[in-house]
């Protein structure tokens, strides 16, 4: 009986330990694109546990009443950024260096209701603590234009 009960609780440890790994940080925000009953969704995920590695994945979409809508131009802005004393970072795929700490990559698609950007992040430093992805949105349709920003703080 005891045996049983003991294999019990390390495979239940076993399955809360991974679960943990699996999670990830993200944030999402919407807004009204004018004259089009759409709305511009910026979505930003990033990893909440990692040893060398992040990954992290940023999305614009164009929606209506919750489904894909096309857009003339849909434009996503990732910003990639590590937390912590004397951090720095290098993105795959690169992207722009704005400072030792952060690192931007942009995607633009038209005539699409989505464009996004995922990759993996590389943070260094004295005392890396986190990683925050950030999605900027925009969406243009008929002359009309809306932008949206979501952050995942790692």
């Amino acid at each position: 009986m005891r045996r049983v009960v003991a294999t019990a609780v390390v495979a239940a440890g076993l399955v809360l330990g991974s679960a943990g790994q699996a999670m990830a940080f993200s944030d999402s925000a919407s807004v009204a694109i004018p004259g089009t009953g759409a709305v511009i969704q910026a979505n930003a995920w990033n990893c909440n546990v990692y040893v060398d590695k992040c990954s992290f994945k940023t999305s614009s979409k164009g929606l209506k009443n919750g489904n894909a809508y096309t857009l003339d131009k849909v434009k996503n802005v990732a910003t990639v950024i590590a937390n912590g004393w004397q951090a720095t970072i290098s993105t795959s795929p690169s992207g722009t260096y704005v400072s030792e700490d952060t690192r931007k990559i942009a995607w633009t698609n038209t005539n699409s209701w989505i464009s996004d950007i995922s990759g993996i992040a590389d943070p260094s430093g004295a005392f890396n603590t986190s990683v925050t992805t950030c999605s900027d949105a925009s969406g243009f349709k008929s002359g009309s234009k809306a932008f949206a920003s979501a952050c995942a703080n790692g």
